[in-house]
């Protein structure tokens, strides 16, 4: 690896935001009306607090900046010894490689249910991965730079959809928020909680991130941010259509959009959401491409880890193809239990057992 391929901790955290961007405008707003109805909003919070600890995690696990363990599978061998630590590889590995191919079909789907209607889904994918191959094949580095670029385009459409939601929205589909809500709100939660979660995997990357000693600073702040985010577009959501109709669309912030071509003199606003969309697509897409590259060169011991783009752009679309046969299958398995539960199993609970096991062994 060369020293101009390096990336900061807060270009890895920026890579983390715009990544999270499309699965929090497509899931949050629909799972907090579902299961805490008005109080969805305040589901975001809570599922943004375990977050903050596992910032502090990833703080211990890298505590030696730059002369500690270079990324998340070296953590592993130090706390688990190599064979163990080979099988928790090989774990991650096939549940990411879901995750890339779930993720290659979701925004397939998106751009079929929304505006190219009569389009053949093979094209979108076969696209995306021409793009994802060219991303991989060059420079993390490169990437980062259009992922800081990215947030500012995507933080500026998002807000200036929000702001221009202001005039329908309604107090009283967001209010009152009581003790009672209590229960509804951390079943909400449960369903976000994975999605943030994420923040785990790109340390994966570990070895071509530097100044790790950051983490708690840059990370606290990345989680701040997408929190914040996260909330104001799931009360946007549930204040402009009410928590009734919120769980009952697949994507209630693009419906939403649609409201704002009555008000306004721009048509077709639900425009620029999609194109936020594509740009977080492609950013989540090729950075679990690039997380399967590297557990596959620590698997195999392979000397370049871009040696394996194309059979990895190749697996996307093959799997984003024949994964699925319909958009219901699609839905039920985004919004099962089985999903968030291995999302915060491999994001949350392993980390921290990993630590945990670490510091009783005295290797972290």
């Amino acid at each position: 690896m060369t020293k101009n391929n390096k990336i900061s901790v807060r270009q890895a955290m920026i890579m983390y935001i715009v990544a999270c961007m499309s699965p929090v405008t497509r899931l949050f707003p629909a799972a907090g009306a579902k299961y805490a109805a008005q109080a969805g909003w305040v589901s975001v919070i809570v599922a943004a607090a375990p977050v903050f600890v596992l910032v502090l995690v990833f703080s211990a696990l890298f505590k030696k900046g730059d002369a500690g363990p270079a990324n998340l599978s070296d953590v592993f061998e130090l706390a688990y010894g190599k064979i163990l630590a080979r099988a928790v590889l090989a774990f991650y590995l096939v549940w990411i490689a879901l995750l890339y191919i779930l993720y290659i079909r979701y925004y397939a789907e998106r751009m079929l249910s929304t505006i190219f209607t009569t389009t053949d889904i093979r094209f979108f994918i076969v696209t995306m991965m021409a793009l994802v191959l060219i991303a991989t094949r060059g420079r993390l580095e490169a990437f980062a730079r259009f992922s800081e670029l990215s947030i500012i385009v995507l933080t500026l459409i998002l807000a200036g959809l929000v702001v221009c939601l202001i005039p329908t929205f309604k107090l009283r589909y967001v209010w009152p928020v009581t003790y009672v809500d209590a229960v509804p709100v951390a079943k909400g939660s449960f369903q976000m909680i994975g999605i943030l979660c994420y923040f785990s995997l790109f340390f994966f990357l570990g070895d071509h991130i530097s100044r790790k000693e950051e983490i708690k600073k840059r990370g606290r702040g990345a989680v701040l941010f997408l929190g914040i985010l996260s909330t104001v577009i799931t009360l946007a959501c549930i204040g402009t259509l009410s928590f009734r109709v919120s769980q009952r669309m697949p994507v209630p912030f693009f419906s939403t959009t649609k409201l704002i071509t009555t008000m306004q003199p721009l048509d077709r606003m639900e425009a620029f959401l999609i194109s936020a969309w594509v740009i977080s697509d492609f950013i989540i897409i090729t950075v679990f491409a690039f997380i399967l590259m590297n557990i596959i060169k620590k698997l195999t011991g392979a000397r370049e880890a871009r040696d394996f783009a194309t059979p990895v752009s190749f697996f996307g679309v093959v799997g984003g193809i024949y994964l699925v046969t319909n958009r219901f299958e699609l839905e039920a398995f985004s919004n099962s239990n089985f999903l968030n539960t291995m999302n915060i199993v491999t994001g949350f609970a392993i980390p921290v057992v990993t630590l945990i096991v670490g510091k009783l062994r005295g290797k972290i």
